[in-house]
């Protein structure tokens, strides 16, 4: 294993649980941003990295050639460094505070507005007598294998797309 690939993988790990934290422990967790795009921005933050682990190691270690497969193998042990991390805390994090906060979303105004929207466009699926039993079937359904597994399927995807492009991108250095 490539040192500095371990070290990229770590650092960009360290950033992206403390970013989640400032999240979570700012109060930003039911936000737009929060909600919706804090994930997919933690994700794609993986790119940097990638580009400088493998440039790094062309550059300083290899002389200015690095081949298609070790630059690959290099971004991929990024990747799977970081995966273990970040999955590790995702797990971590639900556990701590996330299922209280999904528990207190289920039971609030705002997922009953959704409810009822829904009741309003498809009023012969969705009753209103049936709320509390939805409701409680989404508080039962909470897993956090199942959260950590649905943040860990879209970093895969990106990582071995993002892992790929850099590696084809970087393998010579411009002349």
């Amino acid at each position: 294993m490539n040192k500095r690939a371990l070290i990229y993988g770590c650092i960009y790990a360290a950033l992206v649980i403390i970013f989640k934290l400032v999240i979570l422990l700012g109060g930003y967790t039911l936000t737009k941003f929060g909600f919706y795009y804090s994930n997919v921005v933690s994700i794609l933050f993986i790119f940097p990295f990638f580009y400088l682990g493998i440039q790094q190691t062309r550059d300083k270690d290899l002389g200015g050639i690095i081949s298609g497969r070790d630059s690959i193998k290099l971004a991929l042990t990024i990747l799977s460094i970081s995966v273990i991390f970040v999955s590790m805390y995702n797990y971590i994090e639900f556990n701590w505070k996330y299922k209280d906060i999904a528990i207190e979303y289920y039971n609030s105004r705002d997922y009953f507005n959704i409810l009822t929207a829904q009741q309003i466009a498809h009023p012969d699926k969705l009753k209103v007598e049936n709320f509390p039993k939805i409701i409680e079937e989404q508080i039962s359904d909470l897993s956090a294998f199942k959260a950590t597994t649905g943040k860990l399927i879209p970093m895969l995807f990106f990582g071995f797309g993002g892992a790929f492009v850099m590696a084809m991108f970087l393998k010579r250095s411009p002349k």
